[in-house]
């Protein structure tokens, strides 16, 4: 069987008023759209992701304008406020997984010389692999995002880390939390559904990440 899945955006209509059209030059009748990506299944919506900024669409010519610039602020509040006033941009899907992913071949190519030592020394280390493997995991994201602001992952995809909470930087603390709960790679997932594309670690540790160009 044949699985077709993709994103698809979609518009959805939140208000009906007039304004003046800069191109059909006159009054005119809009909508106003706040658009949403979705993850789709044979076409079909299914789960929201990002939202993707609103648009005001002329109902006669269809020109699509920014809604700032048409609306005053006293009518018009932009449903994507809370990223709008970033001062880089977010990283994209892209970026974050191609980096985590990047991230994970350093560390299973780590994982050769520690499976050695856990055989040689296993009369002192535990049986159990994962518990000597995740803190050295959990260590290898702390020790490179604190010291040198970004494992190899992010510095190859172009982005960092930035504190969600503006004018303050990262502290350590929030590092150290970030990298604990990175080791649960499923757990990250949450950062296709909401708008700063954070998964749980950027929740608990109140981070974000950017571009940094």
């Amino acid at each position: 069987m044949l699985i077709i899945f993709g994103t698809k955006s979609i518009g959805k209509t939140v208000k009906y008023g007039n304004f003046h059209c800069p191109r059909c030059q006159m009054e005119r009748p809009y909508q106003l759209k706040q658009n949403r990506r979705y993850f789709s299944l044979f076409f079909i919506p299914m789960i929201p992701l990002e939202k993707q900024g609103d648009t005001l669409e002329c109902n006669f010519c269809r020109t699509a304008y920014i809604p700032a610039s048409i609306l005053p602020a006293s009518e018009y509040t932009s449903s994507t406020l809370n990223i709008d006033g970033l001062t880089h941009p977010l990283a994209s899907f892209g970026q974050r997984i191609g980096s985590y992913f990047i991230d994970l071949v350093v560390l299973i190519l780590l994982n050769f010389p520690l499976a050695t030592l856990t055989t040689r020394f296993k009369d002192y280390l535990p049986e159990n692999y994962f518990l000597v493997f995740l803190p050295v995991w959990a260590l290898y994201f702390f020790l490179m995002e604190w010291l040198l602001k970004g494992t190899l992952g992010k510095k190859i995809c172009g982005i960092k880390i930035v504190s969600d909470t503006e004018g303050k930087s990262v502290t350590i603390f929030q590092y150290l939390i970030r990298s604990i709960i990175k080791t649960i790679p499923i757990i990250n997932m949450i950062l296709f559904f909401n708008d700063k594309r954070k998964g749980c670690h950027d929740f608990a540790a109140n981070t974000i990440v950017v571009e940094t160009k």
